[in-house]
């Protein structure tokens, strides 16, 4: 990578592999800055960009890649079944409330004895003693959190001394020892299972309840070991032709456990066009190769009873090894299942039915030219297997739809990456959004979301914080009714107290925002390692927002600590080359409570303590030495005319949904002549700057960059810009603009 330094930052421009870029430029019909984008963020092959492009619920990973999931299903089954009263127990912010509705809704559907709770008024955050004794006064036997519980380690002891059994289901940090839960359900915990660490807590909750709902909904399928078989043979006739390779997969609940591979040598050297297809060689079955008897003897070993299920194994694959095995006086007696057949019958209209083209209308994508070869094709068959099993079952398929909506809202509201399955269940979610429930549609059509065409940012800027207001001043359980009721007139006015309370969140924010300024007006924060404030003042649900805003704006580590009853609440964010939780667990002593993120946390304290715990937390900072990540430009444009209004649409269309870690990229454009400056904003803290380069103009909007610009930006002069592209709609008219984030003055 090549730096580059501007005034507001250190940066490494990532070199494009041209290779790359010329190999899926010549597949997909993209503008070039699409390209770009996509080679930029590793989307190199063809295979990876129909996966980007084509999200699908059909392409969630399994629930039971957690190793713990069948445990927790059981043990919930076994308390709907004894009608044994089950707490959902969530957080009071948005992906708490979500995450809490997607769990009691479907235990709801399922005839559970459920209650849920979250924390109102001046409860801390997670499972407490209070609540315990509350559980054990209202003879609750199972408790499962949401989006809390992975450090309630002495609750959850003492929970089960009173024969509470607890499930955490949780995506927070876990603390060097686990809690002696029933079972734990999350990705941040070493040895989960789950192939994907970034889950929000709504998403970890919704796999739960597609855990339950797999051993409720595929009974033939569930907690069953399955083997997918595929042969590779010299011809299409099993008295004729032979065998050259044997694959199998041994699967449960779509989980790969063992995989099964070998070359057979045959009798006659193969045709070449058998080497071309397949990339067998003589040369290779010669050298590798065994004997057809003892191969067979292995798989039968390998299948035992279970059962054998291939594309177009009846009439093929099958054919082939039972010709083989009456010679060896042996058959099959497994059960057989057929993926050819059943896709036949599923997919009808589908131009063909062979397993590549079953497998892409799927939404399973792969390298060609792994293709016919026995072990890839047992393991795409495995997944075309699952996949058309949860296409066909109405139910399954209207349970992701009802409540991938809540998962996407509380996956945005928490700021997870917008990639890998995140990525998945956000598009698809907001593609299901009309499917969700009354009483969140109600509030979308209140805060006049299109519903038609809602992005990430809609969640972001208007749904996700008008849904944490009630949260935030200490009534969360507004917006899980809200997010739970099928009652009109109790959604409208749940609908009607919420917006109430968004008003309230936001009169006092800025208070506290005011209060703060005139605090740090006097103070030089240039040579600030950390800020810390605290006050009386403060309410504790909003201290988050706040520590928020300043961490954005002064790129350090902040914390703002509400004051209340001689207890702190105190809450944490910090910029990427910060570690929260290792800056908490240095200070733990101090806390009784304290859990996070890397990058955002929180802890509550005894207000006797507050200067003993500023001193720690000035000293642990003082003597750390931190070295601010260099972020990344996307890439370098040099022909300005790549960046025009038609080209950054369709860039925005192939991004969506735009969110963390999925941003329109960061581009570098070097000497663009300022023509004109202006300064906005109720203090002319924002710039308006035109440039051109090569007759191309350029509109950028640099928010908050009046003061960190000093008088570099001149008109008439040249200027290197790192810059982000956009559509930006206003009265109803488009125009592309760019944002700026870094700017230096152009060398020679």
């Amino acid at each position: 990578m090549i730096e580059f330094k501007g005034i507001n930052n250190n940066w490494q421009i990532n070199i494009l592999n041209t290779t790359s870029l010329l190999k899926i430029k010549n597949i997909f019909d993209f503008p070039e800055i699409v390209l770009k984008t996509l080679i930029s963020r590793g989307i190199d092959s063809e295979e990876k960009v129909l996966s980007f492009i084509n999200s699908s619920v059909l392409s969630l990973y399994s629930p039971f890649y957690f190793k713990e999931m069948e445990k927790a299903v059981k043990r919930i089954l076994d308390a709907v079944s004894n009608h044994e009263l089950i707490l959902v127990l969530g957080d009071r912010d948005v992906d708490g409330v979500t995450a809490t509705a997607i769990l009691y809704r479907f235990l709801e559907k399922i005839e559970a004895n459920v209650v849920y709770r979250v924390p109102e008024g001046q409860d801390n955050y997670g499972l407490t003693n209070d609540i315990i004794d509350w559980a054990i006064l209202n003879e609750i036997s199972l408790i499962i959190t949401v989006d809390c519980g992975i450090t309630a380690i002495d609750e959850i002891k003492r929970a089960s001394q009173f024969k509470i059994d607890v499930i955490v289901t949780d995506h927070h940090n876990p603390r060097e020892v686990l809690p002696e839960a029933y079972a734990i359900i999350n990705p941040k915990v070493e040895g989960s299972g789950y192939p994907f660490e970034f889950l929000s807590g709504a998403s970890v909750a919704l796999k739960l309840v597609l855990g339950i709902a797999e051993k409720l909904y595929f009974k033939e399928y569930h907690n069953q070991e399955l083997v997918f078989i595929d042969i590779e043979t010299t011809g299409l006739n099993p008295f004729t032709d032979e065998i050259i390779e044997l694959g199998a997969v041994k699967v449960k609940d779509g989980i790969i456990l063992e995989k099964f591979v070998s070359l057979i040598k045959p009798k006659k050297p193969i045709p070449k066009e058998i080497e071309n297809l397949t990339g067998i060689t003589n040369e290779l079955l010669n050298k590798e190769g065994k004997t057809l008897d003892f191969v067979l003897e292995e798989f039968l070993n390998f299948a035992g009873e279970r059962k054998i299920i291939g594309h177009n194994a009846i009439d093929f694959d099958l054919k082939f090894i039972e010709t083989h095995l009456k010679k060896m006086g042996k058959r099959i007696t497994n059960p057989v299942e057929d993926t050819l057949k059943m896709a036949r019958v599923q997919l009808k209209n589908l131009k063909d039915h062979k397993l590549s083209t079953v497998a892409n209308f799927l939404g399973i994508y792969f390298d060609r030219a792994k293709l016919h070869r026995s072990l890839m094709d047992a393991i795409v068959c495995a997944e075309v297997y699952r996949r058309l099993l949860i296409f066909r079952n109405q139910r399954y398929i209207e349970l992701l739809e009802e409540n991938l909506p809540y998962a996407a809202i509380g996956t945005i509201a928490d700021i997870m990456p917008i990639v890998d399955e995140n990525r998945n269940i956000v598009k698809t979610g907001l593609k299901y959004i009309k499917r969700t429930s009354v009483g969140l549609l109600t509030l979308l059509r209140e805060l006049n979301v299109d519903i038609n065409n809602i992005k990430a940012k809609d969640i972001s800027f208007t749904v996700a914080p008008v849904l944490n207001s009630p949260g935030r001043l200490g009534d969360a359980s507004f917006s899980v009714e809200l997010l739970v009721s099928n009652k009109i007139s109790e959604i409208q006015e749940l609908t009607s107290e919420i917006l109430k309370k968004d008003i309230e969140r936001k009169n006092i924010i800025e208070d506290i925002l005011d209060d703060i300024e005139m605090l740090i007006s006097v103070e030089d924060l240039r040579n600030k390692k950390i800020l810390i404030f605290s006050s009386e003042k403060f309410s504790k649900g909003t201290i988050g927002l706040i520590a928020t805003r300043f961490c954005n704006i002064y790129r350090v580590p902040v914390v703002v600590m509400s004051i209340e009853n001689n207890t702190i609440t105190g809450s944490i964010r910090a910029p990427s080359f910060f570690d929260v939780l290792a800056f908490l667990d240095s200070l733990k002593e101090y806390f009784s409570q304290f859990g996070g993120h890397k990058h955002a946390g929180g802890f509550t304290a005894k207000a006797e303590n507050i200067e003993l715990i500023k001193k720690k937390m000035l000293e642990y900072v003082e003597n750390c030495k931190f070295e601010e990540e260099k972020s990344v430009i996307d890439f370098e444009i040099e022909d300005p005319e790549e960046l025009n209004m038609n080209s950054v649409r369709y860039l925005e269309n192939i991004l969506q949904p735009v969110g963390y870690k999925n941003q329109i990229p960061l581009i570098l454009i070097r000497n663009i002549e300022v023509t004109s400056i202006k300064e906005i904003g109720k203090k002319l803290e924002h710039l308006l700057i035109s440039g051109k380069k090569d007759n191309h103009i350029f509109n950028i909007v640099a928010w908050n960059f009046k003061e960190k610009a000093n008088g570099l930006l001149k008109e008439n002069e040249k200027f290197d810009f790192v810059l982000r592209p956009e559509i930006n709609i206003y009265n109803g008219e488009e125009e592309l603009r760019f944002i700026l984030y870094d700017v230096r003055k152009t060398c020679g």
